[in-house]
């Protein structure tokens, strides 16, 4: 690469922090970052579907939540901003995160379309005022929006000086270059490892079927969804679904670094209309956000391990243990990960514990932490065992309502004979010597006494254990 196109990449990598993205005008992604997989699509849809219907002149914001406009779950505040006469910014940022099991996005909270938000270098009022009206907004809502755009505010003027500072020259001609040696770099990572195709099943425990079709060929990459099943409980939309096959097409690859619209060009994917993966308004997509995202990376990580049997690695336990308490007015999100598959070299990684404060946590709600760290068990045996899970139990002290939702991919698909698979997510309620099994998602009041018990999975194993001999 030229020294300008190293430049340019460098410069976009910097400004780009978290989930955000930067296209052109007429729709063209710079390029695109962020850890959640399904932000690499879902950003894109947001900023194209503002551009379309609201015209955003220079340092102009709007935002959006709405999954069915390029959001993803109404916990999750996308912004669009135009950073210059050409170059549109999208951020995704989260302003707390909850759990509500319920069957339409109109009941999961606040629900905002693709809305104007700073003109004319103020921000809009009566907007605000609105939304803060909502029964369903949450606290600080409109003190929290305002610091977010101030920030942008300043990052947008950040870039423009560095931009300047460098002296770069931002042109067509540039972009299109940045962008043919991305498509360029895409196709010859994949072109690298083997050809072929191949064909996986996942069946869901709420009884969803995902069927993956996986070509690779030439350095492109199809895959066709054909075959999978109308939505039961879960609910994924298109944007998120391209966006997830990204990701981990990308990531395997590695040209994850690399993402915009001539990477993009690289894969193509098809659904049937009416499956579980184009969700329709107005169904819930929480569950699709989570567990779908993980059904799918399962589907994705089997069929490149059937076609590169060189490159094996056993599975990951992606859907994390998600536990929400409620107790009066106080509300907290857990989140507990889950272990990853070992490879060929190593063991996988086990889960970390981070971000949780027990202190906090027991002085907000009448509970007791019993117990917070990694399984007792290995998962996935074999000669690289896969990374443990963690295990988190909580004995209420009073009657307390909670929420869960797990991993919905309990039953096992079929693994190449090197993989074994790791343990699965558990849920229990314990009560004196007794323990119930819960159902991987649900809500209910544990009451005084009772002890509930989470475990994440773990990740799979690699390879024949080793037999010792005598």
């Amino acid at each position: 690469m030229s020294y300008q196109i190293e430049l340019f990449h460098s410069l976009l990598s910097d400004f780009l922090q978290g989930e955000s993205a930067l296209l052109t005008n007429e729709g063209d992604v710079l390029l695109l970052r962020g850890n959640n997989p399904v932000s690499y699509d879902t950003l894109v849809k947001a900023a194209r579907t503002v551009t379309k219907y609201l015209k955003l002149n220079e340092g102009e914001i709007a935002l959006l939540n709405d999954p069915y406009s390029g959001g993803t779950t109404l916990d999750e505040i996308t912004f669009i901003m135009a950073v210059s006469e050409d170059l549109v910014w999208v951020t995704r940022r989260p302003m707390g995160k909850y759990l509500k099991i319920v069957k339409s996005v109109e009941e999961e909270g606040l629900r905002i379309p693709p809305t104007p938000l700073r003109q004319k270098g103020q921000l809009n009022e009566v907007i605000l005022g609105a939304m803060s009206a909502h029964p369903a907004c949450p606290p600080q809502f409109t003190e929290w929006i305002k610091s977010q755009c101030a920030e942008m505010i300043v990052s947008a003027q950040r870039l423009h000086d560095t931009i300047e500072g460098t002296g770069l020259s931002v042109t067509g001609e540039l972009i299109e270059e940045y962008v043919k040696l991305s498509k360029k770099l895409a196709v010859q990572r994949i072109s690298e490892k083997a050809s072929g195709e191949t064909r996986v099943d996942v069946v869901l425990d709420s009884g969803e079927l995902l069927r993956l079709s996986l070509e690779i060929q030439d350095g492109k990459v199809v895959i066709d969804f054909g075959g999978t099943s109308a939505a039961k409980t879960l609910h994924l939309t298109e944007s998120a679904t391209y966006g997830v096959c990204f990701h981990a097409i990308s990531k395997f690859y590695g040209f994850n670094n690399y993402a915009n619209s001539g990477s993009f060009s690289v894969l193509q994917v098809t659904k049937p209309a009416g499956c579980w993966l184009m969700a329709k308004y107005p169904a819930s997509t929480l569950k699709g956000m989570t567990c779908g995202v993980a059904a799918v990376q399962t589907a994705i990580d089997l069929a490149l391990t059937f076609i590169h049997s060189k490159h094996e690695k056993a599975l990951n336990a992606y859907t994390p243990v998600m536990l929400q308490l409620n107790h009066g007015n106080s509300q907290a999100f857990l989140s507990i990960e889950g272990g990853q598959g070992a490879t060929a070299e190593h063991d996988g990684q086990s889960a970390h514990i981070e971000g949780l404060s027990i202190e906090t946590l027991e002085r907000r709600f009448p509970v007791r932490v019993q117990r917070m760290d990694r399984r007792n068990s290995t998962g996935g045996k074999g000669k690289y065992s896969g990374g443990r899970g963690l295990i988190f139990k909580i004995e209420a002290l009073e009657d307390i309502e909670v929420s869960w939702l797990t991993d919905m991919t309990l039953h096992r698909p079929r693994l190449p004979k090197t993989c074994s698979h790791g343990d699965v997510s558990e849920v229990t309620l314990e009560k004196g010597e007794t323990a119930k099994s819960l159902p991987v998602l649900g809500q209910q009041k544990i009451l005084k006494g009772e002890v509930l018990s989470l475990c994440s999975g773990t990740g799979g194993g690699y390879g024949r254990a080793e037999t010792k001999v005598d």
